[in-house]
């Protein structure tokens, strides 16, 4: 796959992911979650599959009333 900014290679990597807690205004952030990353721009791309697991890690931390923090992906997935 080619970046769609640079037009560069993307290769397997880690990202981190923000999220804005639905109403709060405070901020968890989801390490290291896989994703392809451009070599030449650092733009970043994050497959569906993992986007719906992020997605489920959020709710849950939403879900447990946690407001701030760090998420560690491959433990929370």
């Amino acid at each position: 796959m080619n970046c769609p900014l640079c037009k560069g290679k993307m290769l397997p990597g880690k990202t981190n992911l923000p999220f804005t807690v639905e109403g709060e205004g405070n901020v968890i952030v989801v390490i290291n979650v896989p994703a392809l990353v451009c070599e030449q721009c650092g733009d970043d791309f994050v497959e569906i599959d993992v986007v719906r697991k992020v997605e489920n890690i959020i709710d849950r931390i939403e879900r447990d009333g946690i407001s701030m923090g760090l998420v560690e992906y491959g433990k929370a997935a």
